[in-house]
């Protein structure tokens, strides 16, 4: 995998090694499989179950987890925000995490699993959004940035025989 800045690779170290089920998609999971992209963040989709969630919350405990953009107020992640189908924009002590409960066409945890590669981080296994799946969300995006970065994951899909 290329090097993202390291604390997303520690982020997502941890995440993996804490026995967390995701699906690592964004930015990242482009990267992780050869895109020639920059992203600032760890996006994820997590199993909506309550004793993944409830792992979930150990691990966002434990790099100090709070909502974005929230100011002076701290608000932590719940299990009841994080068990429904919305985004919770988080930061930690090692960077951005974006768990999202479902994306585009409100593909879930489940849904994504038969599009997803696995691979191994630090010993331990990590599901990730395959490049042709990631290719298609973006082409259906309406987001100026997701244009441009569809350019790049087409080569980057077209050069690695996918």
């Amino acid at each position: 995998m290329p090097s993202p800045p390291g604390d997303l690779t520690t982020l997502l170290s941890k995440l993996a090694s804490s026995g967390v089920e995701f699906v690592l998609v964004g930015g990242l999971a482009a990267v992780a499989q050869g895109a020639p992209i920059t992203t600032h963040d760890v996006d994820i989709v997590p199993k909506r179950t309550p004793e993944n969630i409830d792992a979930l919350l150990t691990v966002l405990a434990s790099m100090d987890a709070k909502y974005r953009g929230r100011g002076e107020q701290v608000l932590r992640p719940t299990a009841g925000a994080l068990l429904g189908p919305g985004h919770s924009l988080l930061m930690t002590d090692l960077g951005p995490l974006d768990v999202l409960g479902a994306i585009e066409e409100g593909r879930a945890f489940a849904d994504l699993l038969s599009h997803s590669i696995g691979i191994n981080l630090g010993g331990h296994p990590v599901r990730i959004l395959d490049l042709p799946t990631l290719v298609e969300l973006k082409r259906n995006s309406t987001h100026p940035k997701d244009r441009y970065t569809l350019l790049i994951l087409e080569e980057t899909l077209r050069t690695s025989g996918g």
